[in-house]
């Protein structure tokens, strides 16, 4: 387990693949992901069998630190062994702890383990425009590196994709920023 302040990061679990293949399935969130189809059970345990053992990404559960309960879902994808990038995701599935701080904390949590466990260079995201957690990602230190003009559609529009970027020369600048404060 990696622990943040909010959540812990725990190994993705058989048993809890039922309630994140639910919870990308909710149109709500799954306007959000590069899938927009509807995950079908066989669908997620071929997902599931894929991230085992597989050296070019890891997943984890996110779990809310005082009650344990499973609140979400994090990784880095297509990692790079040569040019140390990887992509992130995460989502909170759980609407009780959106808004609240877990989901960044989650985000920073990932990223520490990606710079300094992983020893990646560069983590980057892509995200639409139309999702709110850029402002997050921006927040914590992603900066923009680029834009693909209206990319995505949904809800009868395009949307504009972000691509965001974080160096780890970046990231410990900020934390070392962040423990002098």
């Amino acid at each position: 387990m990696i622990f943040g302040n909010l959540i812990y990061l725990s190994s993705l679990n058989k048993e809890s693949i039922e309630q994140l293949r639910a919870w990308r399935n909710n149109t709500e969130l799954r306007k959000y992901f590069r899938e927009y189809r509807e995950i079908s059970k066989e669908m997620q345990e071929k997902w599931f069998e894929n991230t085992i053992g597989n050296r070019f990404q890891v997943d984890f559960e996110i779990h809310d630190i005082t009650e344990k309960n499973l609140i979400g879902h994090c990784g880095l994808y297509y990692i790079h062994w040569v040019n140390r990038t990887a992509e992130f995701t995460i989502y909170i599935g759980n609407v009780s702890f959106r808004k609240k701080g877990y989901g960044s904390d989650a985000l920073k949590t990932l990223l520490n383990y990606g710079f300094n466990e992983l020893n990646l260079n560069r983590i980057y995201c892509e995200v639409f425009s139309n999702n709110e957690a850029i402002k997050v990602y921006r927040k914590i230190g992603f900066k923009d590196e680029g834009v693909l003009k209206e990319h995505y559609y949904c809800d009868g529009k395009y949307w504009d994709s972000y691509i965001l970027g974080m160096l780890k020369k970046e990231w410990n600048l900020l934390n070392k920023n962040e423990k002098e404060i």
